[in-house]
């Protein structure tokens, strides 16, 4: 026999023989959940900064020396408590002047009264001149108005008087006191103190043009009302992450959009009665529908990114991966809504996503559908 020609069998059968113990290319195993409607109810969050709602601007109406001021720096106030009081002795003796005044006016206008009446009976008897009479018509008219500028000095003293206590317009927390006792003030001494109320406390923020749209759109199916904004939940998040436990109001958004940020000014009113919450302070907005809706969610560990936006990588009835493109919504626990991409039922893969790529064939093993988040 030819040895090459036994050579070349041999070979053959070596072949023959490695391509039997060859294994079948491996199949990538992935796990996917399926794209499934749920109840949820829209929220949002914004970065806002506390307002006091009156801020009020202690400053004395009469000038003269403090004598006293009624009040504990930092303390609340209830309003019409007394603050400071001015020396008011100046004004005391001005009043006296002014009822002085205003007697001696009186006894003026009888005198000039009886005159005038007496005129009156002489003047058809000829006793008296047409031009006598007309002298005590001007005097009686004169001491009539001395009569009335008495009594505006009189009032003026009064209100002077009344400015030298300074009271507290509103109810609420008063500022450091800029004077002392035995200080000169008055009308251009400035602020003597601030006055802010504390409950409700005011909770200003920006709403995006987008957001703002994107809530008025949920409300479009039914009868457009855009007051049912103003019934949105208001929650505050504080900057060391404690959610504030009260509730508040959506109570005023702007009549525009600014045109250089193109946000839309909002104001929330939240209840403030322990006065944890202070002017000025910078919190996390949340807001909250009070409305349930329904919609399309799929695991947020589905969702990736590129150039072309958000994608899912998605099995098909032929167990091959197909991507999807989809466009996001809201973001509830560890859910996301899909607005549009995907249908309900479709199985989108939440693990194994960096061994496969669109087209490949896999093994799918189902994960438990979450919970409907709300």
């Amino acid at each position: 026999m030819n040895i090459p020609a036994i050579a070349i069998a041999a070979s053959l059968l070596l072949l023959t023989g490695c391509a039997e113990d060859t294994p079948p290319p491996r199949v990538v195993e992935v796990v996917v959940d399926e794209a499934a409607i749920q109840h949820y109810r829209p929220k949002s969050k914004y970065v806002g900064r506390l307002h006091a709602r009156d801020d009020v601007a202690i400053e004395a109406r009469v000038t003269g020396y403090l004598r006293t001021r009624d009040f504990k720096e930092g303390d609340l106030v209830q309003a019409g408590d007394v603050l400071y009081t001015i020396d008011a002795s100046e004004y005391e003796a001005a009043m006296a002047r002014a009822r002085a005044d205003l007697a001696a006016a009186m006894a003026n206008q009888a005198n000039a009264q009886a005159n005038f009446k007496r005129g009156q009976e002489l003047l058809p008897k000829g006793a008296i001149s047409e031009s006598e009479m007309d002298s005590l018509t001007a005097k009686k008219l004169d001491a009539d108005a001395g009569i009335e500028s008495a009594k505006a000095q009189v009032a003026a003293a009064q209100v002077n008087i009344g400015y030298s206590t300074i009271t507290a317009p509103i109810t609420g927390r008063i500022g450091r006191s800029s004077a002392s006792v035995g200080d000169l003030v008055g009308p251009n001494t400035g602020n003597l103190t601030t006055l802010v109320s504390i409950d409700p406390i005011e909770a200003l923020f920006q709403v995006s043009e987008a957001t703002y749209t994107a809530a008025i759109g949920r409300r479009l199916e039914n009868q457009l009302d855009v007051e049912s904004l103003r019934r949105l939940e208001v929650r505050l998040e504080l900057t060391n992450g404690i959610l504030y436990p009260e509730l508040g109001r959506i109570d005023y958004f702007a009549n525009r959009i600014d045109e250089s940020t193109g946000t839309i000014e909002a104001r929330a009113l939240i209840p403030n009665s322990h006065s944890v919450l202070v002017p000025g302070q910078y919190v996390r907005v949340i807001l909250q529908d009070t409305a349930m809706l329904e919609g399309l969610f799929i695991p947020q560990s589905a969702v990736q990114a590129d150039q072309q936006g958000s994608f899912v990588l998605t099995v098909d009835s032929g167990n091959t991966v197909v991507r999807r493109n989809v466009e996001l919504g809201d973001r509830i626990g560890e859910n996301v809504l899909v607005n549009k991409g995907l249908d309900e039922g479709d199985r989108v893969i939440v693990r194994g996503l960096q061994q496969v790529r669109p087209g490949m064939p896999v093994q799918t093993r189902s994960l438990a559908g979450p919970a409907a988040q709300e």
